[in-house]
């Protein structure tokens, strides 16, 4: 018994031996970069990106009549808000309202850059609840508050005031670089990002990198992290919907059978809620766990430094909170549930709409399979909705376009850890897969949970410094492609 004792504990101490060692091992990813000069960005572009929320440009559904009014309004609106940059470059429409501008570089051997923005919002939802008006931009010492201060409004102004600032400066970019602003990103960008990628694959294009909105530097978001962490995305969730449907016999509430189409759908959806998928690590989560595990505190540098023996509890971790399991899990969201139209009628038709974030390296078909076997009644009728989009290659953390955007956020935010990332959501930048490999979705904004909650939520706001900070980050993003260095 004592020779097993003493075997455990030697092979406990060589377990411990290895994991101090791994941990020590564990080094920074954090590249050492001089801090510039931080250029004078006025305070009166804040009244430009408030201008620019008072033009209610809302995409509501797919197929759906939009103001057509005021999408010709915010077009006319980039004119005269930034003439510099209009008598400069005069920018290709796409279906009525979408813009590509192209900045012509210096030196047509190196690839160009995309920059992108949207300009549609979501709809504003109970005005009432808003404590500001959604879309009367209103300014106060702090904020500047409005549907698209946060998404994707305050992006394309940065862009376009850090554009207009070079190009008043003569900055003449060593790279060609092409702002492409969508009109309908909130219904899948199938009219104006979509159109826009396929022009420029038709066109030869092949950019460098595409730089799209998606993560942003976060604050107390990250597990064990006091520090703030700037996520680039380098991978995006699919997107599936699926619509359940079942047709039963009505009746009258008075006599009713033992189930109806609506306990039906009301099974099914509380079964697929209650059976989730896997939790996993995929890719882009493996190389932020590279990133930003070096700098965390010994105890959690131990635990993410030594993956092979802590995965169970790092996943226990990220799934402990809605923003942690989103990152190593395919998501299930009920969203929608449909049925009856009197209290003593039984319905004889119940649907539901259930919404999946796909994680990288599953796919739709992966997702249906499991609804199916999940929902297990030849009832229930699955149906795929509109908008369905497979999760998007992971690109690089090695590449010029990564090390660009690290490097200019470890100029503009010195504070911050920089690591790749999965973005959870959706964005325009799925439909520039054939433009470039290498896309990466950051947009200059510092966000709590909070403020995650604003966005598609009540009173979405802006912090005024944090909106001119992110000028600064476009600014010298397109400095930094005449770097040398980074070629």
């Amino acid at each position: 018994m004592k020779r097993y004792f003493r075997i455990a504990l030697w092979l406990i101490a060589v377990l411990l031996i290895v994991i101090i060692v791994k941990t020590f091992m564990f080094r920074s990813k954090q590249p050492a970069v001089s801090l510039p000069a931080t250029p004078p960005v006025g305070i009166e572009a804040a009244e430009r990106l408030a201008g620019a929320i008072r033009i209610p440009t809302v995409s509501y559904e797919i197929d759906a009549p939009v103001d057509t009014g005021a999408f010709r309004a915010f077009r006319e609106y980039l004119e005269v808000t930034y003439p510099s940059v209009h008598r400069l470059i005069t920018p290709l429409v796409f279906n009525e309202f979408s813009l590509l501008y192209r900045w012509e570089g210096s030196n047509p051997a190196l690839k160009p850059v995309v920059l992108m923005a949207h300009f549609d919002v979501v709809p504003a939802g109970d005005e009432e609840l808003w404590s500001r008006e959604p879309f009367g931009g209103q300014i106060d010492s702090e904020f500047i508050w409005g549907r698209g201060t946060l998404d994707d409004k305050g992006a394309l102004i940065q862009i376009m005031e850090a554009v207009e600032k070079l190009i008043s400066e003569k900055f003449e970019p060593a790279r060609t670089f092409y702002l492409s602003f969508g009109h309908d990103e909130e219904i899948s960008g199938l009219l104006g990002a979509k159109a826009i990628a396929a022009y420029l694959a038709e066109q030869g294009v092949e950019a460098e990198f595409v730089a799209d909105e998606g993560m942003a530097v976060t604050v107390g978001m990250v597990p064990m992290m006091s520090k703030p962490v700037a996520l680039i995305g380098t991978s995006e969730k699919g997107y599936l919907s699926v619509k359940l449907s079942a047709t039963l016999d009505g009746g009258h509430s008075s006599t009713p059978e033992p189930e109806s189409a609506l306990t039906i759908i009301a099974e099914a959806v509380s079964a697929i809620n209650s059976r989730q998928l896997k939790a996993r690590i995929s890719g882009p989560v493996d190389d932020f766990i590279k990133y930003v595990g070096p700098e965390m505190p010994f105890y959690a540098r131990a635990i993410f430094a030594n993956k092979w023996i802590f995965k169970p509890l790092l996943i226990n971790i990220y799934t402990g909170s809605s923003s942690g399991n989103a990152l190593v899990r395919t998501t299930t969201a009920p969203t929608i549930i449909s049925a009856g139209m009197k209290d003593n009628v039984i319905p004889n038709r119940a649907e539901a709409t259930v919404n999946f974030r796909v994680l990288a390296g599953e796919t739709s078909e992966d997702i249906l399979a499991h609804v199916r076997k999940v929902v297990n009644d030849e009832r229930v009728e699955i149906e795929v909705l509109p908008g369905l989009s497979e999760p998007a290659p992971v690109s690089s953390s090695e590449s010029y376009g990564f090390n660009s955007i690290m490097k200019t956020l470890r100029q503009v935010y010195p504070e911050a850890v920089v690591a790749p990332t999965m973005m959870l959501a959706s964005s325009d930048s799925k439909h520039f897969t054939e433009v470039s490999p290498d896309i990466y979705r950051f947009a200059p904004i510092i966000v709590t949970s909070e403020d995650m909650a604003r966005i598609h939520g009540i009173d979405e706001r802006v912090k005024i410094e944090d909106f001119l900070r992110g000028i600064t980050y476009y600014y010298y993003l397109i400095r930094n492609s005449n770097d040398e260095e980074l070629q």
